[in-house]
């Protein structure tokens, strides 16, 4: 794990999100899915009992907290995971949650 994730096991003290592309990459070439930082979701958080759909699952339609997922920086290995669902209030900020930027690739 630790050759591709950022975790509290090995920042050595690094109290902070580190640049993409320090660790290997998934089989899909995509950098640091389940690390670094944690990701906002646009889900409203709820029981997940009450998702809707099989992929990709649709949250309730309001609510208090928003989801995020994933791990970083400063959380336990075992937290570290792309189907972790937690909550957080939508005003909270902190330097280990952000956001993923995806864009396709052209085509040449």
């Amino acid at each position: 794990m630790g050759e591709y994730e950022w975790f509290v096991g090995n920042t050595a003290g690094e109290y902070y999100p580190h640049k993409v592309g320090m660790k290997k990459p998934n089989p899909w070439g995509l950098y640091d899915m389940h690390s670094n930082v944690s990701e906002w979701c646009s889900d409203w958080h709820g029981e997940v009992e009450k998702l809707s759909g099989g992929t990709d699952p649709v949250g309730p339609n309001g609510g208090s907290y928003r989801v995020f997922r994933g791990g970083c920086w400063w959380i336990y290995p075992g937290r570290c995971r792309s189907a972790g669902r937690y909550s957080i209030d939508p005003s909270s900020r902190f330097n280990g949650l952000g956001f993923r930027v995806a864009r396709s690739q052209s085509v040449q």
